[in-house]
């Protein structure tokens, strides 16, 4: 695609000796940074249903992948190529149902599949294994619960039962916190408990806790400052 080529053309002049001073001095530690900014950026706009803003927060991320993509080309490690033939191959190969023959006809076979696929080829032994280290702790709860659930053959689905055997669980940790020598880990108990217990009505917490914070802010005037 021109418009591929192009880009990958401008990000390279940008990073040669002839370029800017300031592409060439950026490391791939400043584009992380950099990543999780305009991943943020991007989300506020979807969340708004700007669309003209989606298109551009799209671009940001695009040309960082691709700067980070290069970097890794001129450490000798990887290139564009290969990055796309890899993703290529790995969605033909997590969809047997659409490019092999095994059968799977719903939502829930299907995501069973891919959870069970992605642990053995990555040799994954717990569900730990899975977990990125550096996500939000709210959104690490959810990926975890839902990891657990395709996985664990033990686990009750009777909505009912399970609300309230958490809300017995919430009650008793937080009648006891005041009593706890470790507080914080009382706390940080509470808060997993919680997670659960939307995880049951599929409650975004991560994104409703969000939405409170910004509530709570709107109404939390500064001061005049007295001169």
């Amino acid at each position: 695609m021109k418009e591929f080529d192009r880009l990958i053309k401008t990000i390279r002049i940008l990073r040669s000796p002839k370029g800017c001073p300031w592409d060439r001095a950026q490391r791939l530690s400043d584009y992380k940074k950099y990543l999780l900014e305009e991943t943020y950026e991007l989300i506020d706009e979807l969340n708004e249903n700007n669309y003209s803003a989606v298109e551009e927060e799209l671009g940001d991320i695009f040309m960082i992948l691709l700067i980070i993509t290069e970097m890794l080309k001129e450490k000798g490690i990887s290139d564009a190529h290969k990055v796309l033939n890899g993703a290529n191959e790995k969605l033909v190969v997590r969809h047997p149902h659409v490019f092999g023959s095994k059968k799977l006809k719903t939502k829930k076979e299907v995501l069973k599949y891919w959870i069970k696929h992605k642990a053995i080829q990555k040799q994954r032994k717990t569900i730990k294994d899975r977990l990125p280290r550096n996500a939000p702790a709210l959104f690490l709860v959810d990926l975890f619960l839902k990891e657990y659930e395709h996985l664990a053959s033990n686990v009750k689905n009777r909505t009912k039962d399970k609300v309230t055997e958490l809300l017995s669980e919430i009650k008793k940790t937080i009648t006891s916190f005041p009593r706890e020598r470790n507080k914080e880990e009382r706390l940080a108990a509470s808060i997993f408990l919680l997670s659960k217990l939307a995880r049951i009505y599929r409650f975004d917490l991560e994104h409703s806790v969000r939405k409170r914070v910004f509530k709570e802010a709107a109404q939390a005037a500064y001061q005049p400052v007295k001169k």
